[in-house]
């Protein structure tokens, strides 16, 4: 489970507080793993099965009058929902496409197909393939595995998660958050190029630019009480898809970088 941070910090931290009081009876220096998880982390709902589903936590949702704002008319069935048409099942399944229609999805009023409810998110796919594998033999199980993927692949072929707790709230006020790699599905492959264009531009400012002041305050609001808590020395492990607000606390901090010569973070002149 990903901290609560709220509920840490109603207790001045302790417990990372004793954490490191502990620790320093043994070493002189640590190193933070992916100390990039206390400006964000990334949070995978529980009824999903891949890490694709996930999302950054904390993180600035957008909001319906942002897409007008940006050329784009927001349609909650089209981006919000499995993007699931006769070409896309074909496309996933093969000659299986006939016997998944007829199983796990029912058409709707789009002219396209949704999940039926007993499968419509990862983990309810999961559990009947669980309970198909005691009853078939391995030539069975590896075609059922390969139905499965396949219908992972339709409840993550997505450009929007909803945020949740958010049903029954005004529109205007429901938050979304880009699912990662949204240029990867057929959901936006099958958008017309202006539209694409639009949502791609969204899709940068909403990972690289929207969340930086955000993220900074976040680790301000963690990072110095954890560091003034011990003597010692801290190196936070800087790598993968970093922040442009991580260095600047990190300095403020005091909190030595970690360098490895095949993750350069500087490009070569």
């Amino acid at each position: 489970p990903t901290y609560n941070w709220k509920k840490m910090q109603e207790n001045d931290f302790s417990w990372w507080k004793k954490r490191f009081e502990q620790m320093s009876n043994y070493f002189d220096a640590f190193r933070i793993d992916h100390i990039l998880g206390f400006f964000r982390i990334w949070s995978i709902p529980a009824n999903a099965v891949q890490g694709i589903m996930g999302r950054f936590v904390p993180c600035l949702p957008v909001h319906i009058n942002e897409f007008g704002e940006n050329g784009i008319w927001f349609d909650y069935q089209r981006y919000c929902r499995p993007f699931i048409t006769d070409e896309v099942l074909e496309d996933i399944f093969g000659e299986h496409a006939g016997y998944v229609k007829a199983t796990f999805v029912a058409p709707n009023e789009f002219g396209g197909y949704d999940l039926l409810p007993e499968f419509e998110n990862q983990k309810l796919v999961e559990n009947y393939f669980a309970e198909l594998e005691q009853t078939t033999d391995l030539s069975t199980a590896a075609e059922n595995e390969k139905l499965k993927l396949g219908l992972f692949d339709l409840v993550s072929n997505v450009i929007l998660f909803e945020e949740s707790g958010t049903q029954g709230q005004d529109p205007v006020a429901i938050g979304f958050h880009f699912r990662i790699s949204m240029e990867k599905t057929t959901s936006f492959r099958y958008l017309i190029p202006h539209v694409q264009e639009k949502l791609t531009n969204l899709y940068v400012n909403y990972f690289y630019r929207r969340q930086d002041d955000f993220w900074f305050k976040e680790a301000m609001h963690k990072l110095p009480q954890l560091k003034a808590a011990t003597n010692m020395l801290v190196c936070g492990e800087d790598l993968g898809m970093v922040p442009h607000c991580v260095p600047d606390v990190m300095q403020q901090l005091g909190i030595l970088s970690l360098e490895i010569q095949r993750m350069p973070k500087k490009k070569k002149k």
